[in-house]
């Protein structure tokens, strides 16, 4: 477990660094401008990811009784990545210019082939083989990371160093990962099948969760960028990229250990799962106070080293940043658990009234606060939806153990 926690962490921070990395190099190497269409380009894909992601990961590998097939898995996530692709252009088109629609539509091809990628991860999770997702992971980010220096230094084109990024992501994806799986399982994809489209049917409710999650985040940058424009929005999110490590660092820490939930919550062993998920909290508290205090000594010289010192002139962005990430960080673990308790209707349920509240808030808030306005609205609707969570978690074991006792 240790060796397969050091593979999926190490790899998967490795590259959503690399991703952080870009949105410093691009105002390094480009502008705040640049920035900000690099933000509204991975923001917007981001949201449409969740349609070819279709939050399917935290449902397959916690099948521990084998309802779906690799074959299924696979085909299925061909099939949605295509129809997200497809949505993503098409609402792309809709108050961006031709400029902002290349660069969303070159992104949303990044996401495909994470999207595709992440399918045949699950695939070796299930054989325990995290090194190949480890070093999936580290060949994607450097190669990224690279072609995005060429296409800033050399060529001066964001939109065409994308689309590039795009393309040899697209190749590691079949190259590399699918190679390696296949040799692991010969799977044949099975994209229009009748356990495909029940396969979508069960995850549906999980898209719209992860859809709308996206969209609180989203919601709030956008109206920003309407109101105060694109400079604003690339300033807050250079401000907000260093802190997305630990939202990264939260979720893939605990991805190895959600089969095990599964496996104790389908055993019905009720006590040991209710111990292990209080364990669950104290570490997620441990982990806002240490990140607060890190973010308090370290903030300022980070921001300083990264973007000189005219950066700390919106330093007073910062921390309400670090704690939307931390509990964005504890929203998507909880879902995860949530999915493994098979609670999928009250995760749901939650977000959608939580999605409502951003939706009331989120213009008197961000008109009288600004850019801290983005950060205040996800702090308070995030907050309410772990306290939520949390609840949906006792009274599932609660429920459960009522049941072993009769």
């Amino acid at each position: 477990m240790k060796k397969n926690v050091i593979w999926n962490t190490a790899g998967s921070v490795f590259y959503s660094f690399c991703q952080w990395l870009i949105t410093i190099l691009v105002v390094h190497l480009g502008s705040y401008e640049y920035a900000g269409y690099l933000s509204l380009a991975m923001t917007t894909s981001s949201s449409f990811a969740a349609i070819s992601l279709f939050s399917m990961r935290n449902f397959q590998v916690s099948d521990v009784k084998g309802e779906y097939s690799s074959d299924i898995y696979v085909g299925s996530r061909i099939l949605t990545c295509v129809i997200a692709f497809i949505c993503c252009t098409v609402s792309a088109f809709v108050g961006n210019s031709l400029y902002q629609v290349v660069c969303i539509d070159a992104f949303m091809l990044i996401r495909v082939a994470e999207s595709l990628v992440d399918v045949l991860h699950g695939v070796n999770q299930k054989y325990n083989h995290y090194d190949y997702i480890g070093k999936s992971y580290i060949l994607r980010a450097l190669l990224t990371v690279v072609i995005f220096c060429i296409g800033l230094l050399i060529w001066n084109n964001l939109p065409l160093a994308l689309f590039v990024i795009a393309m040899v992501n697209l190749m590691v994806a079949f190259l590399f990962d699918w190679r390696l799986t296949w040799n692991l399982e010969h799977f044949t994809p099975r994209i229009w099948n009748s356990k495909v489209w029940n396969l979508l049917k069960v995850c549906f409710p999980i898209v719209i969760f992860s859809f709308l999650l996206s969209l609180e985040n989203l919601i709030p940058k956008t109206f920003l960028q309407q109101q105060f424009g694109t400079e604003e929005l690339g300033i807050y999110s250079s401000i907000a990229s260093p802190t997305l490590v630990v939202q990264v660092f939260a979720s893939v820490a605990f991805n190895p250990f959600l089969p095990y939930f599964s496996e104790l919550y389908v055993n019905k062993k009720t006590d040991q799962l209710k111990k292990v998920l209080h364990k669950t909290y104290m570490l997620l508290i441990a982990m806002c106070i240490c990140v607060t205090i890190g973010a308090v000594l370290l903030g300022k010289i980070g921001l300083t080293i990264l973007f000189g010192r005219q950066i700390l002139e919106y330093y007073n962005l910062f921390m309400p940043i670090v704690w939307c990430t931390i509990l964005t960080a504890i929203v998507w673990i909880f879902s995860a658990i949530l999915i493994a308790f098979r609670q999928i209707k009250w995760l749901v349920v939650g977000m959608i009234v939580d999605f409502l509240g951003c939706i009331c808030i989120v213009r008197p808030v961000v008109l009288q606060y600004e850019k801290n306005g983005v950060s205040i609205v996800q702090l308070m609707v995030l907050a309410v939806y772990i306290m939520f969570m949390v609840g949906v978690c006792e009274i599932t074991l609660y429920k459960q153990k009522r049941c072993n006792e009769i």
